[in-house]
Formats: structure tokens, sequence, C-alpha cells
């Protein structure tokens, strides 16, 4: 019998940052495992991760991605269907575990957990209405954004386990389980294998999807005129006309859509990373600690952030802003730029709080604590 089912209604095993692979490659290490993913882009259909063989079952039907996107009417015919595709596969494996990753995928996992008297673990990456239905937009978002987040809470209560990506996500719960947990997306440790680059001006790095709401419509007007500042930029496009807007500019590059390698590379020759959430756009952002930040303190380079604010300051290891205030991402920009010393400090503090704090090793023994209670 299978120890475990991960299932994720999107792909597994695409970005190595990324927290579901992290916890695959955890999990492998001690228990059988089985993963269960939306394969919604036409990617792979099976790979394989530290030359250990992890086991992905896909459904590979091409769909929409999120309410926000592309619309709840269409979003929920292709949800139903992969929902009796993931309840087939329990049924046809019987893990003693099912770990279900964000709230589109908890249904089948609850009715297997209920029918088969099995352990349910419900680990939330994102807090669905929050993180994809405009709240504010009109009567139908709002009425859909409150019934998504009651029915998530009572399906958070119902699980034997409540995992969290930070401990102020956990505080947005009126409802939740005797057990709950907190796994922050810390990096794992990659700075053996890099090497620190001395260089004069700042050369700034940010990472992540090129679209509004990350900051990336202010941040060319903040550059185009800094001196021995250079912006460099990676990630995928899902607004051209962004890219657009931003390419052309003698100190601002777009490096494309990156390998994992190749972002590592580009994080550790940086001077700093900088890491921007319009809180207006998705309400969670202001609870989330991205792999960016763990990623700059995994290095020892400072990072420029609107959000965390709790531990870059707890640190010392970076710079907090507001992100619709241009003038103050400025100055911090130019602080980093002009006082080597400084950027040497806040990295060195950041390094540390990684070792002792938050790196995914601390992480993955909080996640074998959960397993090994529900397994005994």
């Amino acid at each position: 019998m299978i120890d475990i089912i991960i299932v994720k209604s999107d792909p597994i095993l695409t970005t190595p940052t990324l927290r579901d692979q992290k916890i695959l490659r955890s999990l492998r290490k001690k228990y059988s495992i089985i993963g269960l993913g939306w394969n919604r882009r036409g990617q792979g259909t099976s790979m394989t991760i530290s030359n250990n063989d992890i086991d992905i079952k896909y459904f590979n039907v091409k769909g929409v991605s999120n309410f926000e996107s592309h619309g709840t009417l269409r979003y929920i015919p292709y949800m139903l269907v992969f929902w009796m595709w993931v309840f087939i596969k329990l049924c046809k494996y019987r893990p003693k575990i099912i770990h279900s990753c964000n709230l589109d995928s908890f249904f089948p996992s609850y009715i297997y957990k209920i029918l088969f008297r099995k352990r349910l673990v419900f680990d939330v990456f994102d807090r669905y209405a929050m993180a994809y239905i405009p709240k504010d937009r009109n009567v139908f978002f709002k009425m859909l954004y409150s019934l998504v987040n009651r029915i998530e809470e009572e399906f958070a209560k119902r699980a034997d386990v409540l995992i969290n990506i930070s401990d102020e996500m956990l505080t947005t719960y009126k409802k939740r389980p005797k057990h709950c947990i907190t796994i922050m997306n810390c990096s794992e440790n990659y700075m053996k294998d890099r090497l620190m680059v001395e260089q004069k001006g700042l050369k700034l790095l940010f990472t992540g999807h090129i679209r509004k709401g990350r900051g990336l419509e202010l941040l060319p007007d903040v550059v185009k005129n800094l001196k021995d500042t250079q912006l460099i930029i990676t990630g995928r496009v899902e607004d051209k006309g962004l890219l657009n807007s931003i390419e052309g500019l003698s100190n601002i590059i777009y490096k494309g859509f990156l390998a994992h390698d190749q972002v590592l590379d580009l994080e550790a020759s940086s001077d700093a990373m900088i890491a921007l959430y319009d809180l207006n756009l998705q309400a969670q952002n202001k609870y989330v600690m991205g792999n960016k930040l763990f990623e700059s303190m995994m290095f020892g380079i400072p990072i420029i952030t609107n959000v965390a604010k709790e531990i870059v300051n707890e640190t010392d290891c970076g710079v907090v802003v507001d992100y619709d205030d241009s003038e103050q991402i400025k100055e911090a920009i130019i602080l980093l730029r002009d006082n080597p010393e400084l950027r040497k400090r806040l990295g060195t503090n950041g390094r540390k709080a990684f070792l002792e704090k938050y790196n995914w090793n601390i992480m993955e023994q909080r996640l074998y604590r959960v397993y090994d209670n529900l397994l005994n």
C-alpha cells in the first residue's frame, strides 16, 4: 500500500523552487509516494528528480487556470472532471494519507478520507479566495469571495492536519482543526555550489511572472536614469504589453524564462533582489513569504520588498518599502547602490538567519514530524 499520495491541480515537478517539488523530494526519502497533478499546459508526463524516480500521474487535459483569468463558468466543468479522475486514482492506489494541496484538490481527497477512513493533510499554498477572486470588483465576486472562504474553512476544519505557509496566514482562519503547523517555503541550500561576484555599481534582480501587480509597472521609471544601476528581469511572460514597455531601456535587461540553475546563477551574481506585490490585487499577498526572500537570504544578498516585513525587520536582511511609493523604492535602490558595506551587512544577516531558522532542512523536519505522527 502507498503511504502518501500528493494531489495538486497544477503540473507537479516543473520548477524546483516550487513548494510541491520540495515536499515530494523530502517525503520520497522516507515514504512511498505518488503525485497526482493536472497537466494543464501540455507539459511532459514523466520526470525524474535527484536520481530517484518519483511516480507522477497526470490528468492530461488542457484546461483553464483559475477564476480570475478565465472565468468561473469555464473553470467548473474542467474541475469536476479532474476531481473524478483524482478520486478514481485514490481508490486504485489506496494511500494511507492524502496530502491535498489547496482547495481545488480537497473535495475528492475528503470523500476518499471519509469512505476509506484514511488521514488527510490539507496544505494551503494559497487561500483560494484571497489569491484568485477579486473581492471588490462587483456584487457577484463579493458573494463568491465570501462563499469560497467559508467553504475553505469548513474543509480545513475537517482535515487531520492543516499546513500553512506562514503563521500570519494561519490567523486568517476562523475555523481550523486541532492540529495546525506552519511550513514556510524556505529555500534549500545551494550556496556551496555558488561563488559571489564583486562588481561596480548595483546589479538588481527581479524574478517571477511578468505581469502587473509585481512592481514592473513602476520599476522602469524608477531605475531608467539611475547611474551604475542595472535591473535584470527573468520570468514567464503573462503580459506582453508590460514587457514591451520595459524592453529598450539601456539599463534594464530581460533574460527570458530561465531554468532553475540559471536563475540561481543570476541570484548568486546579483547585488540585491527586489520583490514587490500589490496588496490590493491579491489579499493574501500580505501573508506571503515567497521563495524570493528565502533565496536572497540563502545567497547572502539583501532584498527590497513590501511583504514579509516582520521577517525582514527581525533579521535585518533588507529594506522595506511601500508598493506604490516610487520615490521610496528609488531611495532604497540608491541606498544599496552607494553603500557596499551596508549590502554586505544586510546579506550577512540574511545568511545567518537562513542557516539558523529559515532553511528547508528545518521545514523538512517539521514535515516528517507530521507524517511520523499520522503513520504511527
